[in-house]
């Protein structure tokens, strides 16, 4: 089953963009498609910006729930003060990252968040008390946006 999602969600991710860029396109010459005077023009108008919100994050998440891993590792705190991997990979503020969550009593995940400094040392933006010190991680090959 989780196959079958994984690659219905490849296919829906291309209609999604489809569909946000009609929106852009709607908007960007918005005076041609909606009647400033019709209240449900200017209705469809302010949620079609929502909905084009709401596409933008599923695709995000699509995009990156289907990301192949690249590498996998143990956070170690780096003479820079960044976090990173054997290899040189690092992660710094506002980097994306995947990190295994063990808690007590609960199953193992996968967790997707991104990385900030709070001031005093770099965290995991939801978690502030986890310690990237020994953290898994993984990387995945993220495609830009287009």
């Amino acid at each position: 089953m989780n196959n079958q999602i994984l690659k219905e969600l490849v296919k829906l991710e291309p209609q999604i963009k489809w569909v946000t860029n009609m929106i852009n396109e709607a908007e960007a010459a918005w005076p041609t498609h909606y009647d400033r005077t019709q209240p449900d023009d200017m209705y469809l108008r302010g949620m079609f910006y929502q909905i084009q919100d709401k596409l933008n994050d599923a695709r995000r998440l699509i995009r990156f729930t289907v990301a192949p891993v690249l590498k996998e590792g143990v956070l170690h705190k780096r003479s820079d003060g960044r976090y990173g991997l054997q290899d040189g990979t690092y992660f710094s503020s506002s980097g994306y990252i995947e990190y295994l969550l063990t808690e007590p009593g609960e199953d193992a995940r996968w967790v997707s968040s991104r990385v900030e400094h709070d001031g005093e040392d770099y965290c995991i933006v939801g978690r502030k008390g986890l310690s990237l010190q020994g953290l898994r991680v993984r990387v995945k090959e993220i495609p830009l946006w287009d």
